[in-house]
């Protein structure tokens, strides 16, 4: 409201705002959350880009959806494809198992011998490490061996979820006031000359 003094009295007059340009608001909210879920795919594709059996990575999003008190909500979910049969060895890694178990269960009378390339104790380099967004050369050595029952010394966590969540979550307070400027400006409200 802007008031002036006149001779005699107040004169008052209101600003009415200008309508709120909120699709184009929610249209860059949206941009920059899906550029920074692009980015985040790159960090899990780091994880496992010299496994044999890799999952593949995407980023799957819930749509905005108008809420009865007029805010919106945009989920976006980055990650292993929940549909790729590779994603189960990511979540073994990612999250860990406990060992020593056997293979195949106890009690399991038809299990099927087991093959697989083995040179002894220490003959297995891992390709990742823990709370590290890379994968380097490694893998098993030695000769192909069989086996009936074999001991699983278990899986250490590598953590890699929470290390790019870790990540990100202080980079975003860093993208976050470029994002708010992003939406300030096309908001129809802009402090910017011209508007």
């Amino acid at each position: 409201m802007a008031i002036r003094g006149t001779k005699p009295g107040i004169s008052m007059k209101a600003i009415l705002p200008l309508p709120l340009l909120t699709n184009a608001m929610q249209a860059a909210i949206v941009a920059d959350q899906l550029k920074m879920a692009e980015d985040i795919k790159v960090d899990f594709e780091k994880t496992v880009g010299t496994w044999e059996h890799k999952p593949k990575m995407q980023v799957r999003v819930k749509y905005p959806i108008r809420l009865m008190k007029g805010s919106a909500t945009l989920e976006t979910k980055v990650g292993p494809d929940p549909l790729d049969p590779d994603t189960q060895i990511f979540s073994y890694v990612d999250s860990g198992t406990r060992g020593p178990y056997p293979i195949p269960k106890a009690g399991n009378t038809t299990a099927k011998t087991l093959h697989f390339q083995w040179g002894g104790k220490g003959s297995y380099k891992a390709k990742t490490k823990p709370r590290t967004l890379g994968s380097t050369g490694g893998g098993p050595s030695g000769p192909i061996v069989s086996f009936k029952r074999v001991m699983h010394p278990g899986i250490k966590a590598r953590e890699f979820s929470k290390t790019i969540a870790r990540k990100w979550g202080q980079l975003s307070r860093k993208y976050l006031p470029k994002t708010m400027n992003k939406v300030v400006s096309v908001s129809g409200h802009s402090m910017k000359k011209g508007r």
